[in-house]
Order: C-alpha cells, then sequence, then structure tokens
C-alpha cells in the first residue's frame, strides 16, 4: 500500500487546500477540502475539515461497523465546527470550503463529498469511479445543457452548489456505496485546481502505471499548475495505490491434525466382534441351506 499527496500555491497569494490521511488499526481515512477564496477564511475552514477529521477518526472504534452514518457524521460535524468558528467572529463570518473523505476497511472503500472537490477510483488504467460535482455546471450537463467535455472548460465551473460551512443549516452529503479494491487499484482525492487541467484518461494511464504514486501525484500537481499559470489555482492531490497485500494479513498455514490412533484393546475388540459377525453369518447361511 502506498500513500503520496502533493500541494502547490500556483499563482494564488495563499494556499487554501488541505489533506489528511490517517491510519489506524487496519483502517485508513483520506481527507481533502479547498477552502473557497471567495469568502473569508476559507483556508481555515479547510483546515477545521482536516483537523475534525483527525479527531472524529481517532475516537472511533475500529472496525467503524456503520461507514455510511460514520461519514455523514463526520461531514457534518465539520459543518458545524466551520460554522461555529465563523459565529465567534464580530461581525459574524461565513467560512466555506469544499470536502470529500474516504474510508478504507478490509479492502472495501466507502466515501462523501460536498462541492466540486472530486474522488477518483483508477483500474487497470481507466477510471472506474468519479464523483458527480456539487456545482452548476454539473447540473447543466445532468440535464443535458452542455456536454461533459464542456462542462470541464465552461466559464462558471467554480460554482459551487454544496459546501461545508456558511448556512447555518447542514448542507446535504452524497454517499457512495461500498466498493471493493482490486490490486494495483488508485484511489486519488484531489481539488478542482487537478482536475480542471488534466485529462482524465492521462491522470488513470499516470497512476495505475509502473512509477513510485509519490512520483505520479506530484507530477500532475506540478503540470496542473503549470498548464493553468500564470493564472493557476491552488492544486492539491492525495492517493492510495492498493495492494492486495494490505487486504489481510497473512495467514499462517495450520498443520492438519493427525487421526488419534485407536487404543490396542479397542483394535484386538474389533477384530473379535468381526469374527464373531462372521461365524454367526455361516452358522445362519448353512441352516437356511439344510
Amino acid at each position: 500500500m502506498q500513500i503520496a499527496k502533493a500541494t502547490l500555491q500556483g499563482d494564488r497569494k495563499i494556499n487554501q487546500d488541505r489533506y489528511i490521511s490517517i491510519e489506524s488499526e487496519g483502517s485508513i481515512l483520506l481527507g481533502l477540502a479547498d477552502g473557497m477564496g471567495g469568502h473569508p477564511k476559507g483556508e481555515v475552514a479547510a483546515q477545521i475539515l482536516t483537523d475534525t477529521c483527525n479527531s472524529f477518526f481517532s475516537r472511533a472504534p475500529k472496525p467503524i461497523h456503520s461507514p455510511r452514518e460514520f461519514l455523514h457524521r463526520l461531514l457534518q460535524k465539520s459543518h458545524e465546527n466551520i460554522t461555529a468558528y465563523g459565529l465567534d467572529h464580530t461581525p459574524a463570518i461565513k467560512p466555506r470550503t469544499t470536502a470529500v473523505v474516504a474510508l478504507i476497511q478490509d479492502g472495501i472503500v466507502r466515501w462523501a463529498h460536498a462541492g466540486d472537490s472530486r474522488l477518483y477510483i483508477f483500474r487497470n488504467g481507466r477510471t472506474l469511479h468519479r464523483t458527480k460535482d456539487h456545482s452548476y455546471v454539473q447540473q447543466l450537463e445532468q440535464h443535458g445543457l452542455i456536454t461533459s467535455d464542456e462542462l470541464e472548460t465552461h466559464p462558471q465551473r467554480n460554482y459551487v452548489t454544496r459546501c461545508l460551512g456558511g448556512n447555518i443549516s447542514s448542507p446535504e452529503i452524497t454517499i457512495s456505496k461500498s466498493v471493493r479494491l482490486k490490486d494495483g487499484d488508485v484511489i486519488m482525492l484531489c481539488s478542482d485546481g487537478l482536475w480542471s487541467h488534466s485529462n482524465e484518461e492521462v491522470m488513470g494511464r499516470i497512476l495505475t502505471g509502473n512509477l513510485p504514486l509519490s512520483t505520479s501525484i506530484s507530477s500532475l500537481v506540478q503540470e496542473a499548475v503549470d498548464d493553468a499559470s500564470p493564472d493557476s489555482d491552488n492544486v492539491s492531490a492525495i492517493g492510495m495505490r492498493w495492494s492486495m497485500e494490505a487486504d489481510s494479513e497473512e495467514k499462517k498455514e495450520v498443520p492438519k491434525q493427525q487421526p488419534l490412533k485407536p487404543q490396542e484393546d479397542e483394535i484386538s475388540q474389533a477384530i473379535d466382534d468381526l469374527k464373531s459377525a462372521i461365524e454367526q453369518f455361516e452358522t445362519t447361511k448353512n441352516q437356511e441351506t439344510k
């Protein structure tokens, strides 16, 4: 199992992206947040998400028996913490961030998200799963008003329809079904600074290739910044390449138990019983013949 991460500030004044990876007792949590720069303290909102991931995951008994409930409550709690931080200011402010988190246990992954930070699962160079953005252009694409290619370059592609923070009420959280991982699968969480300037097919080939995952992630992040220059957004990604060795501990071969040997007197008794049965059978047969 390899976990790799990379982030670059790009051409922005500060980096508002945050990510986290935590492993405990066979459970792994990955998280990524992209603070929304059009609102105050987006970087703090993103940091609160990763801090909440750390504390929430650390306190949870392992294995986590209800991943769906855990992920929903995690993002809900993050939203509450971000909102509370904003209300502590005078006057109150409304920090906002996107969020995407993934929980991996026993070779099974489940994820949740709000906003346009994405999760991808790549298998053999192809996209197996990708989150659907909570954004204005994603709604246009779903209603057939723009194509998937236009979605990636639309001038309003950064307008998100869901996020953490901002409003008092909790946002609707999208939670995936369970997906069993196979050897060589790569999970990647990334901010829109990466996916909006990267070809999905190329990402899949690079991430599932022979290079170390850290090299592949760093290369994709750097290329996205270079491609968007001189107006690059923050670009961040965190990924995990799954190995079947991580799916379960190597089982030790248990030697087969040898059958117990019967006692000698039991053998003798069995022979005597058999002789007696044969003699009785022969006697009965002779009587029937006469």
